[in-house]
């Protein structure tokens, strides 16, 4: 036992001057910063890529926009069936929150939303087209961003997913 406590010096001080050269985890513990928190964003992806260097869009419009397409798409096929094109595209919840609000008391959308049951079907198509106006995007750049995500879908996601895509956006077709 007397052997024992003459060697808890030996071991202190061993640990000490090994632990001077692994002390960074010490550091670590009396570090009081804050962890970094970066901003949510869409994962800088190809297609978001592709929308801003094809239609000279800026990052914002891009995600918008795609955004807004996505959302008529889901409102129109049901959560079950948009899951495929969702999955298909990276930061597809991301993109979808980067749409801006419908507003239906207002533009074209809020006209529609009075004019009975015709008006509801035309109002999905609407609202994409308001989303745009508040992104400060052309209504005629509306089409060919649905071809660069079906083209999109067609490379990068499983057959008939880019069918489901156009059956959802069918109030813009």
């Amino acid at each position: 036992m007397m052997k024992s406590l003459k060697m808890v010096p030996l071991l202190l001080s061993t640990l000490a001057f090994n632990g001077a050269a692994h002390a960074g985890w010490l550091d670590n513990l009396s570090n009081k910063t804050e962890p970094q928190v970066t901003a949510p964003q869409t994962q800088n992806n190809d297609l978001v890529s592709t929308v801003m260097s094809q239609l000279g869009l800026n990052q914002n419009q891009a995600e918008g926009g795609l955004g807004s397409l996505l959302s008529l798409a889901q409102s129109t096929l049901g959560d079950e069936s948009f899951a495929p094109i969702a999955a298909a595209i990276p930061g597809a919840d991301m993109l979808l929150g980067a749409a801006p609000q419908a507003d239906n008391g207002s533009g074209m959308s809020g006209l529609l939303s009075q004019a009975g049951d015709l008006g509801a079907s035309l109002q999905g198509g609407a609202q994409v087209y308001d989303a745009f106006e508040k992104l400060g995007i052309s209504k005629q750049l509306a089409m060919p961003m649905v071809d660069i995500v079906k083209s999109y879908l067609d490379t990068n996601a499983g057959a008939g997913t880019s069918d489901l895509l156009l059956q959802g956006l069918g109030a813009i077709l």
